[in-house]
C-alpha cells in the first residue's frame, strides 16, 4: 500500500495485496474469519485506488523506471503465487497418499487391509480366469493368540503379529496378495497355484514359524499357526473360497491346531 501511494498506481504494489493477501488469508485463517478478512482486503483495495487515483503518487518515477517497478512486481508475485501453489499442491498430494494409504493398509503390520485385499484379489482373478489358471487361498490364525496378551500384554501380541507378517511375507511370492484379514488371522491369495501346491506352501510358512523365537520382554517366546486352504472355484467366487478356506482352519484348530488342511477334506498332522 505504502509503495502504491508513493510510487503510483501504475508501479504495481497493489498486485500484492490483491494476489497474495486473498489465498494466505484463505488458507491460514479460521474458515468464519476467512470470508470477513477477505471482505476487509477488497474494502482496503478499493480505497487504496481511490486514494492513488486522488492523490497520484507522492514521489513520481520516470515512465521508464516505473514501467520496470510494475513488471518487477508482476514477476514477483507470480513467482510468490508459483511457490504458494506448488507448497501446497506437495501438501494435498501428500495428503492424498497418507489417505490412501489409511484406507488400503494394516497400521500395525504394512500388509494390506481387507478393503485392499478385495480390489487386488479381483485384479487377480480375472487375470487367472482369462488364462485359465487356478487361485487357491491360504487362510492362516495364531494359536492361543488370547494367551499371549493375557500373559505378555497387548504390546507383545503386536510384536507378534508384526513378526509374523513379516515371515508370511518373506515366505510368499511378489504376485501373491497377503493381508491382514482380522485380529490375528492373514489371508493369502495365490494365482497360478492349485490347492497341492498352496498346501507345500503353507506347509513351509508353519513350519517356518513354530520354529522362530520372538523375543519378548527379554524371553524367547515360541508360537504356531494354523492354516486352512481352499481353491477357488471356476466361477471365481472368493466369499465361498474363503468360507471354505475359514472352515478347513476351523478343523485345523479342531484337531489340535499347528496344522494344514485343505478345504476341509484332508487334515495333516504337524
Amino acid at each position: 500500500m505504502v509503495g502504491s501511494l508513493l510510487l503510483g498506481w501504475d508501479s504495481g504494489f497493489h498486485y500484492f495485496l490483491m494476489m497474495l493477501s486473498v489465498p494466505l488469508l484463505v488458507i491460514g485463517t479460521p474458515p468464519r474469519r476467512a470470508l470477513p478478512l477477505t471482505g476487509a482486503v477488497l474494502v482496503a483495495y478499493a480505497a487504496l485506488y481511490a486514494v492513488c487515483a486522488w492523490l497520484g503518487p507522492l514521489r513520481p518515477l520516470p515512465p521508464l523506471q516505473a514501467g520496470i517497478a510494475m513488471w518487477v512486481n508482476i514477476v514477483l508475485v507470480f513467482g510468490m503465487f508459483y511457490a504458494i501453489a506448488a507448497y501446497y499442491r506437495v501438501r494435498v498430494v501428500d495428503a492424498e497418499r497418507q489417505l490412501l494409504q489409511m484406507a488400503t493398509i494394516d497400521p500395525l503390520t504394512g500388509l494390506a487391509n481387507r478393503t485392499q485385499f478385495h480390489a487386488r484379489a479381483a485384479a487377480e482373478l480375472s487375470r487367472m480366469q482369462r488364462s485359465g489358471e487356478p487361485v487357491t487361498l491360504i487362510l492362516a490364525d495364531v494359536d492361543f493368540f488370547k494367551r499371549i496378551n493375557d500373559e505378555f500384554g497387548h504390546d507383545a501380541g503386536d510384536k507378534v503379529l508384526v513378526r509374523l507378517a513379516a515371515m508370511l511375507r518373506e515366505g510368499l511370492r511378489d504376485c501373491d496378495v497377503l493381508a491382514r484379514w482380522g485380529g490375528e488371522e492373514f489371508l493369502a491369495l495365490l494365482p497360478a497355484c492349485d490347492s497341492r501346491s498352496a498346501y507345500e506352501v503353507a506347509e513351509r510358512l508353519r513350519l517356518a514359524v513354530a520354529a522362530a523365537q520372538i523375543e519378548i520382554g527379554g524371553r524367547a517366546l515360541s508360537v504356531t499357526m494354523s492354516f486352512g486352504i481352499a481353491e477357488v472355484d471356476r466361477d471365481h467366487d472368493l466369499l465361498s473360497a474363503t468360507t471354505r478356506a475359514d472352515r478347513a482352519l476351523y478343523r485345523s484348530k479342531h484337531e489340535g491346531r499347528n496344522r494344514v488342511t485343505v478345504d476341509a477334506e484332508r487334515a495333516v498332522v504337524a
